[in-house]
């Protein structure tokens, strides 16, 4: 419809009045009463059509403006109503999340009390631990970074819905001020639809109040996500305590260590010092002997000079014995038979002079005899290994087994050391030192220093382990197997064990208590064991119930390990595989093959 403005409508009712006038005036007129009443009536149905078609436009404009509210009004409704929905879907993800966070938060908890549990159970493992922990944290810190750029990113984009919301509602406003405009040019119209413009006032303040109950609700999720910050800044500091408490427990594990270091360190020295000391009577000892032997050999010398006068003394008396033999076959003179008749010497006067000798010969023998017999000690062969501490060495026949003391099983052809045929690492077992080995048919043992246990492995795996037992005494220092039976030392209650089929039972044999064996083995019926305290490698025989020493043999270097070489080179000769510590000649470890043998041998 056409829409009618004021000043057109003053237009038409000038021109009606004009013509209302122009009636009145014109010369030719009827009578006044009949052209009045006739132009009055005239103009009055005009007027009162103008009026009316006037009426039925303004009604149509607001007909047309109530059909826009309403429209708006519904538009405006169907917003709220995907808002609310958006509102609880956006309610539901942040109570996933809340949910997803706990959990997280659960999991980090569960994961540190098993870090704790790890903890207490072996030191060795903690660095690995937090880098797991400081990795699940870090990942829950970027889970809570990405929840926050994603709550920052969903006000962003409620702030740009709200920013549209204010511009539609200023749009609405315009619109409502310019209706307001028109409503003052029509009072009438105006307060025909006061009510009408009361009710978009109200819808107007239910929008303002949606948008302020979801301004609330984001409030509020925001404190969620604070809390849930708040929670994981919570975690986070429980892990720093955790860090701090583990770092004050490696301190404390640091200087007992440190303590501990340090006294074996001085033990070191005062075994330095006593090393020194018995090197110095070793070196004395050794003076003393070459002089005795100097002496000996000056008194051999001076035996030898005895016996050759001695000979050449019993060959003059022969001569004389000879001529007093030939003076006796000759005839006698003729003699009165009253006179005095010299007896014939006997058999022991003429041989006097070789039994003065024979016995000579006889007194000396006997010392010369015990001086050039005895043990000795003559190293075949050394190689070098490429170990960084090797503790312990035993043979199988065929490779020789070489430990660690970091936890490791090394096997080498005994042809060629220096690359290990076999390398194994023995788990399970926690803290693991192994210090000796003891290797036989379908048998394998370690000793467990840091335990004091006897650890039997899987023969053909020796990573395996089947099992574990205590040692007899707190302080193991050597095994041995003797082909039946597993033996084992123990130093501070300085005895050699014999263990039973179980390893548990064990019979106690005494050994010298002078005695401090570091390494032992049995090659064939003897006990071979290595005197750390006298620096000499020695061998047992068991007569009975005791041990009886049948050979000793001084070292200079520390023996770690013995083992059989495999070759048997008579009753009083062996053939040996020792593991040697770094000595005088050279730096580093080594394996030394020994052939250990009885001497006999005279100036005669």
């Amino acid at each position: 419809m056409e829409n009618v403005s004021p000043d057109d409508l003053q237009k038409e009712i000038s021109r009606l009045w004009e013509k209302v006038g122009s009636v009145s005036s014109s010369p030719a007129a009827p009578p006044p009463s009949a052209v009045s009443m006739a132009s009055s009536s005239e103009v009055a149905w005009e007027t009162v059509a103008m009026l009316k078609s006037q009426g039925r436009r303004q009604e149509a404009r607001w007909q047309e403006l109530l059909e826009a509210r309403e429209a708006a009004l519904s538009a405006l409704k169907e917003r709220g109503a995907l808002m609310e929905a958006e509102l609880a879907s956006l309610r539901l993800k942040v109570r996933a999340d809340d949910e997803l966070v706990v959990a997280q938060v659960m999991d980090v908890g569960a994961r540190l009390e098993a870090a704790q549990k790890a903890l207490e159970d072996e030191r060795s493992a903690h660095d690995a631990e937090r880098r797991d922990l400081k990795t699940l944290v870090d990942a829950a810190r970027q889970s809570a970074a990405a929840e926050g750029a994603r709550w920052r990113e969903d006000e962003r984009r409620w702030e740009k819905r709200e920013q549209q919301y204010l511009l539609d509602l200023q749009e609405l406003q315009a619109l409502s001020a310019r209706r307001q405009e028109e409503a003052k040019r029509a009072d009438d119209a105006v307060r025909r639809h006061v009510e009408g413009l009361a009710e978009a006032k109200n819808a107007l303040e239910k929008t303002l109040a949606e948008l302020l109950r979801e301004r609330r609700v984001r409030q509020e999720s925001e404190s969620e996500r604070a809390k849930a910050v708040a929670k994981i800044a919570e975690v986070e500091k429980h892990f720093e305590e955790l860090s701090r408490i583990w770092e004050e427990e490696r301190a404390q594990w640091r200087e007992l260590w440190d303590r501990e270091r340090s006294a074996w360190e001085t033990q070191r020295l005062e075994f330095s010092a006593w090393e020194e000391n018995l090197r110095k009577e070793r070196e004395a000892w050794h003076a003393d002997i070459t002089s005795k032997d100097q002496a000996q050999v000056k008194f051999a010398e001076q035996l030898t000079k005895n016996l050759r006068d001695s000979s050449a003394t019993s060959e003059k008396l022969a001569a004389v014995m000879g001529r007093m033999a030939q003076l006796e076959t000759r005839p006698a003179p003729a003699a009165p038979r009253d006179a005095w008749q010299p007896r014939r010497p006997s058999w022991a006067r003429r041989h006097a002079g070789a039994l003065v000798a024979a016995a000579l010969l006889a007194a000396a023998a006997w010392p010369l005899g015990r001086w050039s017999t005895g043990w000795s000690l003559k190293t075949l062969g050394a190689s070098a290994l490429a170990l960084d501490n090797p503790t312990a060495l035993a043979s199988d026949g065929d490779l020789l087994w070489i430990s660690d003391w970091k936890g490791t099983l090394e096997a080498v052809d005994p042809r060629d050391p220096r690359a290990p045929a076999r390398s194994l690492k023995v788990s399970g077992l926690g803290v693991y030192r192994p210090v000796a080995l003891a290797l036989g048919r379908e048998r394998f043992y370690s000793l467990d220093a840091a335990q004091a246990r006897i650890v039997r492995h899987q023969p053909a795996d020796p990573a395996s382990v089947l099992y574990s037992k205590p040692t007899p005494g707190p302080a193991p220092t050597a095994l041995a197997w003797d082909g039946a039976a597993l033996w084992s030392y123990d130093a501070v209650n300085k005895s050699l064990y014999r263990h039973g089929a179980d390893e548990s039972d064990a019979k106690a044999y005494a050994l010298p208590s002078d005695l401090v064996p570091t390494a032992m083995g049995w090659l064939g019926r003897r006990l071979w064991l290595f005197d750390s305290r006298g620096r000499r490698l020695m061998a047992f025989e068991m007569r009975g119930e005791t041990f009886a020493p049948v050979c000793s043999a001084a070292v200079d270097e520390s023996v770690l390990g013995i083992a059989s070489a495999g070759a048997a080179a008579g009753p009083r000769r062996e053939e040996i595989f020792a593991l040697a510590g770094p000595s005088a000649r050279r730096t580093g470890f080594a394996l030394v093959r020994y052939l250990a043998g009885w001497r006999l041998f005279t100036i005669f």
